[in-house]
This record gives structure tokens, sequence and C-alpha cells, in this order.
């Protein structure tokens, strides 16, 4: 019998923990979409919760907080992203009666699979010479990775009958493999896994868009993602100036006393600037967006000053931050570590904010392209902030 955990909670939660909980919300939108025969879209959700899945062992292990707890979630978000998403996907694509079978086999075999992984983990594989790590049986992940090809070129070619049959093979063969008791290979590169989700994100947005146009479902997503381009070209290139001392004269102190010695004059003369130019890199997408006809959130309006605007956003939205954390006696840089996860959280969203707000006056955007600015704006800074500190332009990796 155990006894009741210290702090009146279950569990505590730690940042590789929420992110691994990100998969939820994108898992339960993508069985919306499904169910209202958005089919490509709910796939390129389950692709965005596949990124996150593939970056919360990553960070677990990069971070020191591997643990028994996170298996067992990450095994249940497995269930709902790699399983039970895309059997429904393929029930709502026809995929029923006799085409069932394979369905059945897929998600009991991937059950099994992702129980035994539960309680091995990852094994070694000596085959080649020398050890490195790799799955026992194929990895559930490799559903959507077969489902989402063959739903494409269905999509494009038709061949109806055809692709069902090839899927019901493929799938029946998939059961197998997971069953296998044997290494597969491992993706060890966080590039690698960044290509795989990210590119097949961009495929199926790409093939919605094409056909809907500002119509299709995640246009307002890909409109709040587009938005942060110029944004973290601005801001890795400032982190470079900085690593590189460029214009010392400027790296001077904002008000130490207000918000510390990290916030300079040199951050605001030059963030601004930078993503100016960030955003003046969108200009051969905007004309090739212009030609196709697609309207996007920059047309109509300078990209250098939007730009710039952004720019001020970020600085603004970060200066109350840093005035709150001084005001509680927080060292520029530090996070007080029986707090940490809630200041690391805020340090992602403060500038968010600051950009969303000042954009969406400046561009007249709809509050739903605004509020997924600020929501998905952590994700990708924490992403840039692992490159920036893998790349020695940052000291830190949040």
């Amino acid at each position: 019998m155990s006894s009741l955990p210290a702090g009146g909670w279950i569990i505590r939660l730690n940042r590789v923990d929420l992110i691994t909980l990100s998969s939820v919300p994108l898992t339960l939108l993508a069985l919306f979409f499904t169910l209202q025969q958005e089919l490509l879209t709910a796939l390129a959700l389950l692709f965005l919760a596949m990124t996150a899945d593939a970056l919360d062992g990553l960070l677990a292990r990069r971070w020191g907080l591997t643990r028994e707890f996170g298996r067992y979630l990450d095994g249940f978000m497995d269930v709902l992203i790699y399983l039970v998403s895309p059997a429904l996907i393929l029930l709502q694509w026809g995929f029923d009666g006799a085409y069932a079978v394979a369905l059945v086999t897929m998600v009991a075999a991937g059950c099994i699979r992702l129980s035994v992984f539960n309680q091995t983990g990852n094994i070694e594989d000596a085959s080649k010479g020398s050890a490195r790590p790799a799955y026992l049986g194929m990895p559930v992940f490799w559903s959507l990775l077969i489902i989402a090809p063959l739903v494409l070129l269905e999509y494009w070619l038709g061949w109806t009958a055809f692709i069902k049959g090839l899927l019901v093979l493929v799938l029946l063969w998939f059961s197998v493999q997971m069953l296998r008791a044997r290494p597969f290979f491992k993706f060890t590169s966080l590039a690698q896994m960044l290509w795989i989700t990210l590119g097949g994100f961009s495929l199926l947005c790409a093939t919605t868009l094409a056909a809907k146009g500002a119509q299709a479902p995640l246009h307002p997503l890909l409109m709040a993602l587009y938005l942060q381009v110029p944004v973290v070209i601005g801001g890795v290139a400032h982190m470079w100036c900085v690593s590189n001392d460029v214009l010392p004269s400027f790296a001077r102190p904002v008000s130490k006393s207000a918000f510390g010695a990290n916030k300079t004059w040199r951050g605001v003369l030059l963030v601004p600037l930078l993503t100016a130019l960030g955003a003046l890199c969108l200009w051969p997408l905007e004309l090739i967006f212009q030609a196709l006809g697609w309207p996007t959130v920059w047309s109509g309006y300078s990209l250098l000053l939007a730009g710039a605007v952004a720019g001020a956003g970020y600085i603004l939205g970060e200066l109350p931050n840093s005035w709150f954390k001084r005001r509680l006696g927080i060292a520029p840089g530090q996070v007080p570590e029986d707090q940490r996860y809630w200041f690391i959280a805020l340090d992602q969203i403060d500038s968010a904010v600051g950009v969303a707000l000042i954009l969406g006056w400046w561009l007249d955007l709809s509050w739903t392209v605004v509020a997924l600015y600020i929501l998905t704006f952590p994700l990708t800074a924490l992403l840039v902030k692992q490159w920036l500190y893998r790349n020695k332009l940052k000291d830190s990796a949040v």
C-alpha cells in the first residue's frame, strides 16, 4: 500500500510533462475535424502533436527530467495520437466493413507494443558494430507516416479501391512489425524529427490551402505561425549581435533598477530593425501568394514597417515581466527554483502577448489569429532557444 503523496496533488508535473500534454488539445481538435470530414486538417494536427511527442523524450533526457511517470504519460498520448485518432480518420474516410479488420489489428498490436515499451523502454542495437539506441519493434508513430501519404495519394489521384487495398496490406504488415522482437531504427536528431513532423504538417496544410484558400480550417493557425517568422529571424539575428558584441556602446541597461542589466539600448534599437529585415525576407513568398490569389496577414501593408512594429511589440512585451521579477528580487536571467516552471512559462509568453497585441492592432487581425499566436509562440520560442543554446548563441535553453 502506498501512502498519500505530499503536496496535496497526486503528481507534480514538470515542464516536459506539459510539452507531452500539449498533444491533448491538438488531438481533440484533430478528432473534431475528423467528425467534420476535414480529414487532411485532422492529419495535419496529428503531425503537430507528433512534434510535441518527438520533443518531450529528447528534452527530458537533455534536462535530466526522465522518470517512469513521463513514460506512462507518453504512452497514453501515443494511444490517442497514433492509434485512436488515425483509426477514426480512416473510418470516416470509408475504411469500414472488411477493411476495419486491419484497423482493429493495428490498434490491438499498438496497445500491446506500448505496454511492453512501458516495461522495457528503449534498447541498444549493436548489430552494426557500435551500440546505439533503438526501439524494440516498430514504433506506433509510424502509423501516421504510413496513413497520411496514402490518404494524400487518394486525394490527389483517386484510385480509391487500389489504395484502400494497399493500405490493408501495409497496416497488417505494420501490426506484425510492431510485435517483432527485433531492434528498429530510432531517430536521435532533433533536426530529423522536425523535418518529418513539420514537413508532414506543411504538406497537408498546403494541400488544404490549395483547395480551399482562406476557407481552409487551419488558415488562422497558419497565419499565426507565418506572423512568427520575422520575429524568429529578428530574435536569432539579435542574439548573434549580442554574442559578437555588435554596437558595444549601446550595450547599456535601459534602467538597471527597473528592468535589470539584460534590457539594453542595443536591444531596443536592434530588435525592431532586425525584425523589420526579417519581415522583408517574406517578400518573395508574398509575391508567390499574391500570384496564387492567396491573401495573407501581411497583404496590403509595408513589410518593413510591420516588422519594425512587431519588434517593438517584442521589446514592450518583455518589460513588464522584467520589472515584475526585479520587484521580487529575482536576478536577470534567473528563475526561482520553487516556482521555476511558472516563470519559464511567463518568459515564453510575455513577448508573444506584446507582439500579438500590437500586430493585431496594426494589421487589423482577427482575435482568433491573435489568440493562436499567443498559444503557439511559446513552443516556437522553446525550439529557437534550444537551437541558440546548441549553437552557443545563448547561455540557457529556456
